[in-house]
């Protein structure tokens, strides 16, 4: 990857805006928090508990929406473009038969507008990214930052957050974006809103192509296809989907499966080979053998088992004087089904940064800001949340007669309406009628979320009941 240069040592671009921000997790949503609370006149600090960068990972999917943000980036937009990866996707059995052969991944473009392409990235490279360009606008993450608390002074004009240390650091604005696991809620919600299991976790791993290439079968298998481009496989099975994927130089699989009991959500805790290939021994019908020798060139210590958790959909981000904001993660949790979560928290950024800057312009609160913040993003984010539990529904209770019948249904639906937003320009544009509706109760209609979409309330028990009931969920409007 390109290292820094003097073309992405931006000043901001906006004049000082004489509001403080504390920043807690240095993850995408967080360093893309500073990034634009930076360009938009803010005081940035941002502190991580963690000894180091946390450069491991996999890939997840960033979408259009969120990229749209780095046209003000020039160095982050030619770096993006740099270290993309762009796959076909194929659906497959468990067993291993092809249903949908390898195709371009699809944005739904019946509105006859065709969007940018789908970014595939590895979460290290995209990482690095955006930690080289908050260094080279000098500010630098402060590690070893565990927090164990959040507050409010008492005349609620600072946030803070109380150190393990003892030490404690306040800003006109704590922004949480610390994950799932977040210390938060306490003070945001008045209790603690604990994270629940949603019965399955996810074996995930990336690793050098030539560990797998190594096995002439794996190699012959999933090489690239003729025209030069990788293929990302789906196989589905009762109860569980497994994901493959030969990059051209990281070879990448991913398993979600009921919990066990052992998994965690750490990139640190690692699963042995023997107990990933126990696991798979166990599936019925059996996978093929190409699965074992999958499971077997992974490198040692090289196995992650996340615990895939989740909250019920929580409409209040911000504490009671508006000085504690969730974000990300820590506001909205996303399964990976939904294809959302990354590109949800780089939303999340760049309208907490742009509500922010017109709330200094029209000299309103900071608690009006993150109201309005949380207007603008809560029922988009939910939408978004809702599809990652209906999409999974729906991958791991294939129905094989109705794909013969129309094996697209198995392919993964991206609407215009996710990927056709821009976070910055609808905060533009709706704040002053969002801010109608805070101070005086006028209508006010999210237009951020599918057409003919009303929202309505749900939680995930429900949800789940429905589908195992057989009833699934009714999808309002136009999701396409």
């Amino acid at each position: 990857m390109s290292k820094p240069t003097e073309d992405i040592k931006m000043q901001p671009s906006y004049p000082p805006s004489g509001i403080s921000i504390l920043i807690v997790g240095a993850g995408i949503g967080g360093i893309m928090t500073a990034l634009e609370c930076y360009r938009k006149g803010h005081t940035v600090r941002i502190i991580e508990r963690s000894s180091g960068p946390v450069d491991t990972g996999d890939f997840f999917t960033v979408g259009p929406s969120a990229l749209k943000i780095l046209k003000h980036w020039p160095s982050l937009l030619a770096t993006n473009e740099e270290i993309a990866y762009d796959p076909w996707v194929s659906y497959h059995k468990h067993t291993g038969e092809c249903v949908v052969p390898p195709a371009p991944i699809e944005w739904d473009t019946t509105g006859g507008v065709v969007p940018e392409r789908i970014y595939r990235h590895h979460r290290p490279r995209f990482y690095k990214m955006l930690l080289d360009q908050l260094t080279a606008i000098g500010i630098e993450v402060e590690y070893n930052h565990r927090v164990v608390d959040y507050y409010e002074t008492e005349d609620g004009e600072k946030g803070g957050v109380k150190l393990a240390s003892g030490e404690k650091l306040e800003a006109d604005l704590v922004v949480a974006a610390d994950g799932v696991g977040t210390k938060s809620h306490v003070c945001v919600s008045g209790k603690e809103v604990r994270a629940r299991s949603t019965g399955y976790s996810i074996f995930r791993t990336a690793y050098p192509v030539e560990f797998a290439a190594a096995d002439p079968e794996i190699d012959e298998r999933f090489k690239l296809l003729e025209n030069g481009k990788s293929c990302f496989e789906m196989w589905f099975g009762h109860e569980f989907h497994f994901a493959i994927w030969r990059a051209e130089d990281i070879f990448s699989w991913v398993w979600t499966h009921k919990d066990t009991g052992s998994a965690t959500e750490s990139w640190h805790d690692k699963t042995p080979i023997a107990t990933v290939l126990s696991l798979a021994s166990k599936v019925s019908p059996p996978f093929p053998p190409i699965i074992a020798k999958i499971i077997k060139s992974t490198p040692e210590d090289g196995i992650v088992d996340w615990k895939l958790i989740w909250r019920d959909p929580q409409p209040i981000w911000s504490s009671p004087s508006g000085r504690v904001l969730q974000l990300g993660d820590a506001a909205h949790t996303f399964l990976p089904t939904s294809g959302n979560g990354a590109t949800q928290a780089v939303e999340d950024a760049v309208c907490l940064a742009t509500c922010l800057l017109l709330s200094s312009q029209q000299k309103l609160s900071i608690k009006q800001a993150v109201q309005i913040h949380t207007k603008l993003r809560f029922e988009r984010v939910s939408c978004c949340q809702l599809l990652g539990v209906v999409n999974q529904g729906t991958y791991h209770n294939v129905d094989w007669e109705k794909i013969k019948e129309n094996p697209g249904l198995l392919k993964a639906k991206y609407g215009r309406w996710i990927w056709n937003h821009d976070p910055e320009v609808y905060a533009e544009e709706n704040f002053s009628k969002a801010r109608k509706w805070l101070e005086s109760g006028e209508a006010y209609e999210n237009v951020s979320v599918p057409k003919g979409y009303v929202y309505k309330e749900w939680n995930i028990e429900q949800v789940l009941k429905d589908q195992e009931e057989g009833r699934g969920v009714e999808l309002v409007g136009d999701w396409a």
